[in-house]
């Protein structure tokens, strides 16, 4: 009789399907990852976290241009916990290297508007060359990014640029200028992996007025 009852219990659970709609059991199947990605940042996942995240889901579920699709139907048709991990790692991957890059891109662009500044004030670039700053490869550093460096403040030409970075960083950058036109580059190894990606500043005057472009690495360059 016991067996019979234990081989009963058995069979319904393994007929058991999971309950809620689409976002809700891709909430839950995700569950794990997000608790392991919340307690390594020393936080933990509430209720309404959940929520939020489950009301969002619903909100773009279907939309044109929805990116988490993909990620959705991977996780929902994973087999076991580990494929579920793959998924998410693979989603993260693509996302941690665009923020990773955006780190280049948006201090490029603070820099390229202090020297339309510093133009417009004294009709000129800050003549000379500087970098990289900081002098070392982020690489080997803890995780992975380059330690903030005083170096910033003993430079003359950063000094004069106005241009610091006051926390942990993926790249190394650099400057030179004649006085008429300027070129800045942000220079970093994302993966660690010996490969640099190189996001070039190039100023120009174009009848007085000073302009900037910021040319980034060929597509997959990473």
């Amino acid at each position: 009789m016991h067996k019979t009852l234990l081989l009963v219990a058995l069979l319904a659970g393994c007929s058991k399907k999971e309950s809620g709609d689409d976002c809700e059991r891709f909430f839950a199947r995700s569950k794990p990852v997000f608790d392991a990605m919340a307690k390594d940042k020393g936080k933990s996942m509430s209720d309404a976290d959940a929520a939020k995240f489950v009301s969002e889901c619903r909100t773009h579920q279907g939309k044109p241009g929805n990116k988490d699709e993909a990620l959705m139907k991977c996780v929902l048709d994973a087999s076991d916990d580990d494929k579920i991990k793959s998924c998410w790692s693979d989603a993260l991957g693509d996302y941690m290297k665009k923020s990773k890059k955006t780190e280049a891109q948006l201090q490029l662009n603070k820099l390229g508007k202090n020297l339309k500044v510093t133009y417009i004030t004294n009709d000129k670039f800050p003549v000379g060359k500087t970098g990289p700053t900081p002098d070392k490869g982020c690489c080997g550093q803890p995780n992975a990014k380059c330690a903030v460096t005083t170096a910033w403040a003993t430079d003359k030409i950063w000094q004069e640029l106005d241009f610091q970075i006051d926390e942990p960083n993926l790249f190394q950058y650099s400057y030179e200028s004649d006085g008429k036109t300027a070129t800045a580059t942000a220079v970093g190894d994302l993966d660690c992996d010996t490969t640099m990606i190189t996001y070039t500043l190039k100023v120009s005057v174009d009848n007085g007025n000073p302009k900037a472009e910021i040319i980034e690495p060929p597509p997959n360059s990473d």
